[in-house]
């Protein structure tokens, strides 16, 4: 493979600066693909298929998409550049493990969200005394996390320990694909709290935390009404300040928390709490630099993982 493919890999053609091909092609929002009739049908497949057939399925489609889909390709090269330390060769080459990785990703998620049992695919659980540290604090427990391996995991790993967690999510392309997902969590015993237009939501939110219940919330892809523009692998880059916002609110302990897919199975990893003194959060300037705390905990888990780092949309501003 000479330097000409490697640039078709990243979706530039001849004669074009990477940036004009970018500006023209970049999309903004989750691929077609992403509906509710595919995904029902993978799930139906997932209780039926064994699973190393669905896993290798998968993989092929999405190696598939990586090489048709030109403008998605190079949204993922862009998003990975940054975390390489702008190593174009680097980024082309965890562009296209990521794809892969992505594949498995669904397919254990299919399994998952088709009621089999998914304990077999766990390694091991580190940082466990974190979560002790924090939960006998009484004032809740925060789980942060963002868009690195199987986020979804974390939620039945707990509930197998005894936890019972309420994860907040944005709604699904359609209320009926919203629907189906969280028919899913409940199957395992968990809650879900899509945050749409409820003004409502943030309230309940609070109310869980203040009774000492444990929260989960993702933190690398927000909406634009709760983003804040934080500086990530020396790039800028728009974090959820909801943690901090709910920190203000509550006094809860923020517990960061990564699950990536090892060569033995997922590793779930619980970092120390977050510390913060409430009162400097108090104003917005304070919950912005705590929110950059957040995010700085898990800059060595994203060198790490970055072909599991699953960003299909643009996440630096231009």
């Amino acid at each position: 493979m000479g330097p000409a493919d490697y640039t078709a890999a990243e979706g530039v053609s001849a004669g074009e600066t990477p940036s004009s091909k970018g500006a023209r092609e970049r999309p903004k929002g989750p691929s077609s693909l992403y509906r509710l009739d595919v995904w029902r049908a993978a799930v139906f497949l997932a209780r039926r298929l064994p699973h190393f057939v669905l896993g290798r399925l998968a993989v092929q489609g999405a190696q598939g998409y990586w090489l048709v889909s030109r403008a998605r390709r190079r949204v993922v090269y862009e998003n990975v550049l940054p975390v390489v330390r702008g190593d174009r060769l680097a980024a082309r080459i965890a562009t296209r493990e990521l794809f892969a990785q992505f594949g498995l990703k669904l397919a254990d998620l299919w399994r998952y969200e088709s009621g089999l049992s998914i304990y077999n695919l766990f390694d091991h659980l580190t940082g466990w005394e974190h979560f002790e540290t924090a939960q006998a604090r009484g004032r809740g427990v925060l789980f942060l996390t963002i868009h690195l391996g199987n986020w979804e995991f974390g939620a039945p790993l707990l509930t197998q320990r005894g936890i019972k967690l309420q994860v907040i999510t944005l709604e699904e392309p359609g209320e009926q694909f919203t629907e189906f997902r969280q028919a899913a969590r409940v199957r395992w015993g968990i809650e879900t709290l899509p945050l749409g237009n409820d003004p409502f939501a943030a309230v309940e939110i609070i109310r869980r935390l203040e009774a000492n219940s444990s929260v989960a919330l993702l933190m690398d892809r927000p909406p634009a009404g709760t983003a804040a523009r934080v500086k990530l692998f020396e790039r800028e880059f728009d974090a959820s300040m909801s943690a901090a916002e709910l920190a203000r609110a509550t006094g809860c302990a923020l517990l960061p928390v990564y699950l990536p897919r090892t060569s033995r199975g997922y590793s779930a990893q619980i970092l120390p709490a977050i510390a913060y003194d409430r009162q400097e959060i108090g104003s917005r300037e304070g919950r912005v630099a705590l929110t950059q705390k957040i995010m700085q905990a898990f800059e060595p888990a994203i060198r790490l993982y970055v072909n599991q780092w699953f960003h299909f949309v643009p996440i630096w501003p231009q």
